[in-house]
């Protein structure tokens, strides 16, 4: 298969979630990624589980990537990523703003060395933000910017998520606008400093929210969209077992459908919109008489939109996940073959497929300057500067000079 950017070479500084996700979905859409680490393993190579010395969490985001470790702060390490600029069409980094540019790898330099570099920079507040040397994470940005509030349980106490929304988002945002980068660098033969903030990318997913809020200056209430409420016909309900069940049915011809299955056609007429505390009510009092397998037997014929609030190991073996390959393996040296979830781009070849790890970073690192014409003469002085791990140069021939 043919894949959109299987000619376009991206050099990856990044060393955290939003910045390595991205590089993932650039390298699933066909792009060649180039990752440039530190030579003292980072954060990342130490996130559980562990397994034999090799993190799973690290091994999930790069995959099929090539791996070049390097002293950035050394004049000859600078010299390495200038080469590798030159024929590059993205570079991604997500340092605090003004980190790249102390080291001599600032837009300004990077784009006098290559016009046509689309350069992208993620940050949690926006390269010129009042707030651009304040760190924070995932669950910092979750908490500013209202999700944490928008999501809290009903004894009002906000929650640890399971899942990192911030960073994905942000990922997304940051995949989305490399792409459309590289869209326009080909019109204007011009590339560009792309500023994506992970403050920027989470607010947004409180647009419909925060519309009556701007509208109205008032907080959401219970009518608005995505306002968690006692809105009957789009809650979480508990079953006898003590599993639960969600129950969305918004439209009057699922409303239909539930209300017959539950055996109460009277409520057909009383279509909830807005908090209906008693209804709600009623309707936790009738599920928590069956179990959720029981209940799922009841709507099981049943178009109306009610599904179980599945563990993962059950979502994983549902059949949307099998019909649509959502897995791949990955073929480690160390770990051997590690079952991994593919990313859900139309293009992407690894339905099924296997990939590749690269865990040795020495030997990785030296095969990177092979190509870029270095000698193992230099890289050996290379290697000896601690400006890139030492390689077992007699166990690999790196180039022919």
């Amino acid at each position: 298969m043919t894949l959109p950017l299987q000619d376009i070479k991206v050099l990856d500084f990044t060393h955290l979630l939003p910045g390595e996700l991205t590089s993932a979905l650039l390298r699933d859409l066909g792009a060649e990624v180039i990752r440039v680490e530190r030579i003292t393993p980072g954060l990342v190579k130490f996130l559980p589980p562990i397994v034999k010395g090799e993190s799973l969490y690290y091994w999930c985001l790069h995959r099929d990537e090539k791996r070049l470790a390097l002293d950035l702060k050394n004049e000859q390490g600078r010299e390495v990523v200038y080469k590798l600029i030159k024929g590059t069409d993205v570079l991604l980094e997500n340092f605090r703003p003004g980190v790249m540019g102390r080291l001599g790898l600032g837009f300004g330099k990077v784009h006098a060395a290559n016009p046509k570099l689309v350069y992208l920079s993620i940050s949690s507040y926006g390269q010129n933000s009042a707030w651009n040397q304040r760190p924070g994470h995932d669950l910092n940005l979750q908490a500013e910017t209202g999700t944490l509030w928008l999501n809290r349980p009903q004894d009002n106490h906000p929650f640890v998520p399971g899942n990192l929304l911030t960073d994905f988002t942000t990922a997304l945002f940051s995949a989305l606008s490399v792409v459309s980068g590289i869209l326009q660098r080909n019109h204007t033969g011009k590339g560009k400093h792309l500023d994506v903030s992970m403050f920027d990318s989470t607010i947004y997913m409180q647009s419909l929210v925060s519309a009556a809020q701007a509208y109205f200056s008032r907080p959401p209430v219970e009518s608005d969209p995505s306002h968690r409420s006692e809105i009957a016909n789009y809650n979480i309900y508990k079953c006898a077992d003590g599993r639960f069940l969600a129950a969305a049915p918004l439209e009057p011809q699922f409303w239909e459908i539930f209300c017959r299955k539950l055996g109460h056609p009277e409520w057909i007429a009383m279509l909830p919109f807005g908090a209906q505390p008693e209804l709600r009510k009623q309707l936790d009092e009738i599920f928590a008489q069956k179990t959720l397998a029981q209940w799922m037997e009841v709507f099981a014929e049943g178009d109306c939109c009610v599904s179980p609030v599945n563990t993962i190991e059950e979502a994983i073996n549902l059949l949307p996940v099998q019909e649509r390959k959502m897995f791949h393996t990955l073929v480690h040296p160390v770990l051997g073959n590690v079952t991994q979830m593919r990313a859900p781009l139309p293009f992407d070849r690894k339905h099924g497929e296997s990939t590749i790890a690269h865990p040795d970073i020495a030997e990785s690192s030296a095969l990177m300057l092979a190509e870029l014409g270095y000698s193992n003469k230099e890289i050996e002085a290379l290697a000896a500067s601690k400006v890139i791990p030492s390689p077992n140069l007699t166990s690999a021939k790196y180039c022919t000079q």
